[in-house]
């Protein structure tokens, strides 16, 4: 199933399906940084997929997969500037100094429980033949 956001309250009811998952796919205030720093950042999960563990009226807590810590991520003001296309939802970060930043997240579903799965090698019909009574 695809994922189509377009505001607000559809990606609240994709936060709520089972198996939903959010992950950063760009962070701009991340990208100007050094590369110690950015390694730093990625060690501690920042770009590890996260998951749904509590949703209120005005935020989102996550688990980081691989990671033994939860995010946050409110809601309650500034959404008017998030921008939500296809699979993606973008968030401005509101910072004093230096240039707009933004934080890009894709959102997914597992993929169907029928796909991916190898079937099973069909009997041969000798085999079948072979174990009725009487043969």
């Amino acid at each position: 199933m695809a994922v189509v956001l377009r505001s607000l309250s559809d990606f609240k009811k994709f936060l709520r399906k089972p198996g939903a998952t959010v992950q950063i796919v760009q962070n701009t205030f991340v990208d100007r940084q050094d590369e110690a720093t950015r390694a730093a950042y990625r060690q501690k999960g920042l770009y590890e997929p996260r998951t749904l563990r509590a949703m209120s009226k005005k935020a989102a807590v996550f688990d980081v997969k691989g990671h033994d810590t939860i995010v946050w991520l409110y809601w309650d003001r500034g959404t008017r500037n998030w921008r939500f296309s296809g699979d993606t939802v973008t968030m401005p970060l509101n910072a004093t100094l230096g240039p707009p930043d933004a934080v890009v997240y894709r959102c997914s579903l597992p993929s169907s429980p029928g796909r991916g799965r190898q079937r099973r090698p069909a009997r041969r019909r000798e085999d079948d033949e072979m174990s009725l009574p009487g043969m």
